[in-house]
Formats: structure tokens, sequence, C-alpha cells
């Protein structure tokens, strides 16, 4: 499974679960995060402006011009990461 963002890129995090409330939503960064589910080592935060689930910790941005064996990173998540940018 894959997602892309605005300008094309394709979008990929590490699954490490958050253990406290993220500062800003990673899909809209919006600061109105709420607590909805308890996990082990964490929680998830839905964002009540964009209604997206963030309960995963960024950790790594490709683009989708890179080779495909550069993409095999496990079982991760799909996340958008503004501040980050290997082009």
């Amino acid at each position: 499974m894959a997602d892309y963002d605005k300008d094309g890129r394709l979008i990929i995090s590490r699954a490490r679960q958050l253990e406290q409330i993220p500062e800003i939503c990673y899909h809209c960064n919006s600061d109105d995060l709420q607590m909805i589910m308890t996990h082990v080592d964490g929680g998830s935060w839905i964002c009540l402006d964009c209604n997206s689930l963030n309960c995963y910790e960024p950790a790594m941005r490709l683009t989708k011009n890179m080779p495909f064996s550069m993409l095999n990173l496990g079982r991760d998540e799909i996340v958008f990461i503004p501040e980050w940018d290997f082009e």
C-alpha cells in the first residue's frame, strides 16, 4: 500500500507507536488532537480538524523515484512528514 503527497512523492513512515500526544497532526499540522485509544506502548490520537488518526511516529520519507528495493522497510505505515524532504 502506498500514498503520495501533493507533489507526487511517496510517503512512508516506520511504524513506531507514539508514547505521548504529538505536538501537531502529521496530516494537516493542526494542534487540536484528542486521545481515542490507549495501547501498551502509547496511544492513538485523532485530529479534530482533519479527522486523521495519529498513532505512529514519522521516521522516514522517500520519493516515488527511488528503486523499489529501497522501499522494503517491513511493516510500515503511511504518514505525511512536511518538514522532511530528500529531494
